[in-house]
């Protein structure tokens, strides 16, 4: 039988100044981090190879816990992990093996039509099911071996928010990616660019590095 709370308690997270990622300071040999945020860290469990453990820093306990109320009100879907067990400062979900859009750009993998309806109807799902799908960016959709998509990082998804993200996203889709307008393969320090950009002027950035097609 797994103790999580007794692994998540081995775990010493550090929070920097606001905005910051997460720094894992310590963690016991068996529990292997695979990614940080704003928020929490996420660990691979030795022989337990489906599942992940999302472990939140205290100070963001309350985002922990609005993800596990969202996940348990979506209910089970393909577009999204499930959730096994979740109580202050975890997240117990599936494993996901696959590369995110952002890691797409990088490496010249194509993002299609299709994928991009998949998360269109990911976030209907979640919208009937009561939710607000919000903060969706390129590192929390995942593609999967498959060619099906993820939805990770349901945090912002119980906040009755206005969020534009994946609309702005989808316009930059069809305005650059689709149209040819776009390099087969992204430098990471340009995606950290526009982001930036994107960060400052929202959906009235416009990507000059793409005005001619590549």
């Amino acid at each position: 039988m797994m103790d999580v709370r007794e692994w998540v308690n081995q775990v010493q997270l550090h929070a920097g100044k606001q905005g910051d990622y997460i720094r894992v300071q310590s963690h016991p040999s068996f529990l292997q981090p695979i990614g940080v945020g704003r928020s929490a860290a996420v660990f691979r469990l030795e022989g337990h190879p489906r599942l992940a453990l999302k472990i939140f820093h205290p100070l963001f306990w309350k985002d922990g816990r609005e993800e596990a109320s969202a996940y348990r009100q979506l209910g089970s879907h393909l577009a999204y992990p499930r959730l096994h067990e979740a109580n202050d400062g975890y997240l117990l979900l599936d494993y996901i093996d696959g590369m995110t859009f952002y890691q797409c750009l990088i490496e010249g993998v194509p993002i299609t039509e299709e994928m991009v309806a998949q998360v269109d109807e990911a976030l209907s799902h979640a919208e009937t099911k009561g939710l607000f799908p919000s903060d969706i960016h390129l590192k929390n959709i995942l593609l999967t071996p498959d060619q099906n998509i993820i939805i990770i990082d349901l945090a912002r998804f119980s906040t009755p928010k206005a969020c534009s993200k994946w609309s702005d996203l989808k316009k930059a889709y069809d305005r650059y990616y689709a149209t040819g307008r776009f390099p087969k393969r992204v430098p990471e320090r340009v995606l950290i660019w526009i982001m930036n950009q994107y960060r400052h002027q929202g959906a009235h950035f416009s990507a000059p590095y793409f005005s001619s097609k590549s």
